[in-house]
């Protein structure tokens, strides 16, 4: 017979792994995605003309052509579908246009949301940090579908030769983006851009001096200064290379939108070839980065299933690229402004992750489901 004090004990311990419990659980609720409503909607139509109705649609029909007749989103695709969104809800469309407008990118932003949380889905899959199925992630993703297909419903009669995209079934493994890349090429590049300048409109305002001014501060503040020695303070690491900190650093988080901006200038028609080669340039440095950022996940997080090899590669693709496009517009950059990028990181430079018992290595897929509590026969 157990002694109240052993009873007390028992019941503590119980109570304790019951709390641990409820814990693991509340944690793993806090993580998990929520249904989001679109935050932005189609800015309401001006009354200044031009209305842009018909370059509207033009982007709309690429970007939904690109994704037509595919499953949901992921990688270079849902990125473009992003861009393209929050592109779109800035254009300056007719009132008539404007119910059609708002619906079609209203079904982009459900998409894209939709192939957000199918990628978390796959990503959660491999963490061996996982406490469920997943399911959590997968049924949002659904809802996104659910509720573009909704608004697909509404404007599929504007796009007859496309359809719909498809969400895989849970158990079906993440797709493989494809190799081939969408988009135009322009000459002396290997790499093609989502989208290219906006046709020249000569009765609306020339923005070329404004699109050399923003290119030229950004090299300014950015590139000039790439290769000067690091003095913060709040440094206590080991100084890195001129090339990981601009890769790391401010001016490339804002390459993208910069990109963005510029490609929906209207410059002049003796700009325009030129203006393609800048708008290439912030495009390609910025895939640069996120394929750097990406290198370093893989090199410090301890759930990791690559050493970063391939995101390196991809990365140096891009930030080569770059540096090529530099070539084309260059002369547009004052003398005194240096428009050459930093010497590219040496691999390895990110040290791997390490758990206080010395280096991890990273983690193999069959790794990471053993250790996540895969299916019984992962883990032979």
């Amino acid at each position: 017979m157990m002694t109240e004090c052993m009873n007390r004990s028992v019941y503590l311990i119980l109570t304790g792994i019951a709390a641990l419990v409820l814990c693991v659980s509340i944690g793993s609720a806090g993580f998990a995605p929520g249904f989001e409503l679109m935050p932005l909607s189609m800015k309401a139509s001006s009354d200044v003309k031009p209305y842009n109705d018909e370059a509207f649609m033009s982007e709309a029909g690429k970007i939904i052509g690109k994704i037509s007749n595919s499953s949901v989103p992921t990688g270079t695709k849902l990125s473009d579908v992003t861009d393209v969104y929050y592109r779109l809800i800035m254009e300056n469309v007719s009132p008539d246009f404007f119910p059609v407008a708002n619906n079609i990118v209203a079904y982009l932003y459900y998409t894209s949301m939709a192939g957000n949380t199918y990628s978390d889905y796959h990503a959660y899959l491999k963490s061996v940090s996982k406490t469920t199925d997943g399911s959590e992630y997968y049924i949002v993703a659904d809802q996104y579908s659910q509720v573009s297909a909704e608004f697909w419903n509404m404007i599929k009669d504007k796009f007859p030769d496309m359809t719909m995209y498809t969400l895989p079934p849970a158990s079906t493994p993440m797709p493989e983006e494809k190799t081939e890349q969408q988009g135009e090429t322009l000459e002396g590049l290997d790499i093609p851009i989502p989208m290219t300048q906006k046709v020249s409109d000569s009765s609306a305002e020339d923005q070329t001096a404004r699109f050399k001014t923003i290119t030229i501060h950004w090299f300014e503040d950015y590139v000039d200064t790439a290769d000067q020695p690091d003095n913060d303070p709040y440094n206590d690491k080991t100084e890195m290379s001129p090339g990981h900190r601009f890769l790391t650093g401010e001016g490339l988080v804002w390459a993208d939108s910069t990109f963005m901006d510029l490609v929906g200038m209207n410059v002049a028609d003796d700009f325009y070839s030129k203006a393609n080669y800048v708008d290439a340039f912030f495009y390609l440095i910025s895939q640069a980065r996120d394929y750097y950022q990406s290198y370093i996940d893989d090199r410090t997080f301890v759930s990791s299933v690559s050493n970063g090899e391939k995101n390196y590669e991809e990365s140096k693709k891009y930030y080569e690229q770059a540096q090529k496009a530099i070539g084309y517009f260059d002369d547009i950059i004052p003398d005194y402004t240096n428009s050459t990028l930093p010497v590219f990181p040496k691999f390895g430079e990110v040290e791997k992750g390490t758990f206080g018992l010395g280096e991890l290595g990273f983690i193999t897929e069959g790794m990471a489901d053993y250790l996540s509590g895969g299916t019984a026969g992962s883990g032979s």
